[in-house]
């Protein structure tokens, strides 16, 4: 098959890698929703979705979209050679691969470890790591909150939820790392293959001998262990499938919660009456949080979905293996759901949001990284009620994220 695809009208310049659109990528995606809603990306090979109608529309349509990159019309063609083979079985057994009912099946024997309700069990573990994180850096002046709180605060909490011994941490980063790279088709080069795939199979040896270590030794109130033990009419989790479950809750729980740390961060620190604000009524952080994931959500690309058929949106015919880009990023951003969409807004009702998803594969580490991002933000606020902007952050280059990688502070000034 010719790496061109079968049906491409209407075609679009789509640069994300320009100078600019990672610090603010909004004109380009207003732009696109605007003029070509529904448009195809030839670079990317790929249709860019930038609409809020389109985007629930694909992502509930889990009967002939599929997120399974193995259903993509250039899965074999493209990126064959730079595969980690250890992820490409993992993923196998993981949800987005799952059929309709198998999905369902899988989903109702993990949901009762992340319901809302399990994880807020966590808040006093989660106080604890942040705290601890905090008196590290409690005596200088200025901290980069990427590398010094945010960086450090995703491996303490997954490898507390786990009951990994300390020092393992960096074997979790490493891993996240090398697999988030293999996130979207096509990024990743064959020449970092060697290297990452080191990384992968440590990372994966590492949670198989913990889930072995849970099943000899169940542990109270332990989400591994009602992973393990979860029953449904005689059902249980397959050690694939409790593998990857864990392996995308340490992914998941690293990118998402990093990242939105630090937006969150940033976007009280620039708005000093709104920072006031939640000074005096900390209950709105939840809704700061919220709007950040709307306002200035720190996805660079979209979620990947995969025809199944041929499907008609929005004027044109999606042909059965192209992809679509779900560019939740705009779709976030649209007027016609989020009035004043422009406007950071705390109080906003933000139940239509699609931050984490919609539908059947709505993430399901949701409920986690809210828990993680309001624990650390507020407990920086209060431990430092001086805290101010030292000078607007640095983004470095990464595949799909908007990647902040120095965010500096000045805790205690003079």
């Amino acid at each position: 098959m010719s790496l061109e695809t079968r049906s491409h009208p209407p075609t679009v310049s789509f640069v994300p890698d320009a100078p600019g659109f990672v610090v603010d990528p909004y004109p380009v995606l207003e732009e696109l929703r605007t003029k070509t809603p529904l448009s195809y990306w030839k670079e990317g090979r790929g249709w860019l979705l930038t609409r809020y109608e389109d985007a629930t529309a694909v992502l509930r349509d889990a009967r002939r979209f599929s997120p399974n990159q193995a259903e993509w019309e250039f899965a074999s063609v493209v990126g064959s050679a730079a595969q980690i083979p250890e992820l490409v079985e993992l993923n196998k057994s993981g949800l987005f691969a799952l059929s309709g009912s198998d999905h369902a099946r899988v989903r109702k024997l993990v949901s009762p470890a992340l319901t809302p309700r399990a994880i807020e069990r966590l808040r006093p573990e989660l106080q604890a790591i942040v705290d601890e994180i905090l008196d590290g850096v409690a005596g200088r002046d200025i901290i980069n909150v990427v590398t010094d709180i945010s960086d450090r605060i995703p491996p303490r909490v997954i490898g507390s939820m786990l009951k990994i011994p300390k020092g393992r941490e960096t074997l979790f980063q490493r891993f996240t790392e090398s697999s988030v790279k293999s996130f979207l088709p096509g990024l990743l080069r064959p020449e970092e293959v060697p290297s990452l795939r080191t990384d992968v199979q440590e990372g994966i040896a590492l949670v198989r001998e913990t889930i072995e270590e849970r099943r000899r030794n169940p542990l109270p109130d332990d989400i591994l262990t009602t992973l393990i033990q979860t029953e449904e009419q005689g059902d249980r989790l397959s050690t694939p499938e409790l593998l990857s479950l864990v392996s995308a809750l340490i992914v998941g729980g690293f990118e998402t919660t990093v990242h939105l740390i630090g937006f969150t961060v940033y976007n009280l620190l620039k708005r000093p009456e709104l920072l006031a604000q939640v000074r005096a009524e900390p209950e709105l952080l939840k809704g700061v949080v919220e709007e950040v994931l709307r306002f200035d959500n720190f996805g660079k690309m979209g979620i990947a979905r995969y025809a199944l058929e041929d499907v008609e949106l929005g004027g044109v015919t999606i042909k059965k293996g192209q992809m679509v880009l779900i560019m939740l990023n705009s779709a976030l951003r649209d007027e016609t759901v989020f009035p004043k969409a422009d406007v950071f807004d705390v109080r906003r009702n933000t139940n239509a949001s699609i931050a984490f998803g919609h539908g059947m594969h709505f993430c399901l580490g949701a409920s986690l990284a809210r828990l993680e991002v309001q624990i650390a933000v507020d407990t920086l606020l209060k431990r430092f009620p001086a805290l101010r902007l030292v000078k607007e952050p640095s983004f470095g280059p990464h595949p799909v994220i908007r990647k902040m990688e120095s965010l500096e502070v000045q805790l205690n000034p003079r």
